[in-house]
């Protein structure tokens, strides 16, 4: 998330959304190949928070956008695009080029 804020970015989905989004961004990192590339830190707090039950909340949701954004950005975009986001991805630099 280079120019966008990923705070700004989270204050702009729908609480309503949190859970669903913080299991689909959870499940990509835990798919992708580019695993190793995620810091150690990153991922010790990204398993704190899971472990209180706190990846849906703004704080867990925005520590999963920033590192599913850096490492599997277009698939972050086409989750963030299924959950109706498209402008959200759009003002990441995520959305398919056409």
């Amino acid at each position: 998330m280079d120019t966008i804020d990923a705070g700004q970015v989270v204050k702009k989905i729908p609480l309503e959304l949190h859970g669903d989004l913080s299991i689909d961004l959870i499940d990509l990192l835990l798919i992708s190949k580019n695993g190793d590339k995620i810091p150690s830190l990153t991922v010790k707090n990204l398993l704190n928070l899971w472990r209180k039950d706190e990846l849906g909340t703004p704080h867990g949701l925005r520590l999963l956008l920033e590192t599913a954004t850096s490492v599997e950005p277009q698939e972050a975009g086409k989750i963030l695009i299924s959950k109706g986001l498209t402008e959200l991805a759009r003002d990441l630099g995520l959305e398919e080029k056409r």
